[in-house]
């Protein structure tokens, strides 16, 4: 896994700009979860722009005007707050699954955003399964296994 060459950024911009990433200014790894087919109704599929996933938001923006590209759809360029991007996507809850324990390692606290109602909903309240803690753990346990 060591040779493995860095993605080039351009490229990366290219892909994360594009759907289903959505662009909330601070907020990294966001998508639409929608248009997924239904696992057991193959003719469904999620509905489009009603659940998204993302990263943190303890570094969502306060700065930066929000761009209609096509009827029904939204795009952002930087001079819109990611605080403001994430109400225009109509998102008015968020449910924050990280641990007491990453929330205080990484001294990443809930923001307030108006409008917005933040649930601190931890999968696992003190464990750390932050991806450094998660990469460290997959690491060991590559390293111990045994092949005949």
């Amino acid at each position: 896994m060591d040779d493995l060459e860095p993605l080039d950024p351009a490229y990366v911009a290219d892909v994360l700009s594009r759907p289903p990433f959505v662009t909330i200014s601070g907020v990294i790894n966001v998508r639409d979860l929608g248009l997924y087919p239904s696992t057991s109704e193959p003719d469904k599929i999620t509905k489009p722009r009603f659940l998204y996933r993302g990263a943190e938001l303890s570094r969502i923006t306060e700065e930066g005007v929000c761009i209609n590209t096509f009827p029904g759809s939204l795009d952002f360029n930087d001079s819109f707050s990611g605080k403001a991007q994430l109400t225009a996507l109509g998102i008015s809850t968020v449910f924050d699954l990280r641990s007491d324990a990453e929330i205080e390692k990484y001294n990443a606290p809930l923001p307030e955003i108006d409008g917005v109602e933040i649930l601190h909903t931890p999968v696992f309240q003190t464990e750390d399964y932050s991806p450094e803690m998660m990469a460290k753990y997959v690491r060991v346990t590559i390293n111990t296994l045994h092949f005949p």
